[in-house]
């Protein structure tokens, strides 16, 4: 990522550099899926195999470890949990923002839909309590 020059306004700077790689401004729209059927099968996929080897690390994957389908633009890393895949578009440590495929059996959330069927687009904030609205 390039960021802008400003001698004189170095927070403009800042600013252009985050709006550039995503941050706070992600939104829905952002996520783009070419294959979201062949996504929605992998990242399900994903799930069963951490399922089936619970004592292995399965945390953060780097896009280059993924199945092709779930390589999506702008993707920083998948975080594979118990019963549903995040695919990171942006982060910082407070938060997390990006496109999520739960299984097929899942808890209850809040997440919002998009255009793609099965999969949805979540925010977590790591300062606000664990809910429907905000999962790890």
């Amino acid at each position: 990522m390039r960021m802008a020059r400003v001698a004189a306004l170095p927070g403009v700077a800042l600013s252009i550099g985050v709006a550039a790689c995503g941050g706070p401004f992600t939104r829905a729209g952002d996520l783009v899926v070419a294959d979201a059927a062949g996504a929605v099968e992998a990242a399900r996929g994903l799930v069963d195999e951490a399922r089936a080897n619970p004592d292995e690390p399965h945390v953060f994957l780097q896009p280059e470890r993924l199945p092709a389908s779930l390589r999506v633009p702008r993707l920083r890393y998948a975080h594979v949990h118990e019963d549903h895949v995040d695919l990171v578009l942006a982060r910082n440590p407070d938060f997390e923002i990006g496109g999520r495929i739960w299984s097929r059996v899942h808890r209850p959330h809040r997440d919002q839909a998009t255009k793609y069927p099965d999969i949805h687009f979540y925010t977590y904030d790591n300062d606000e309590p664990e809910s429907p609205d905000n999962i790890r």
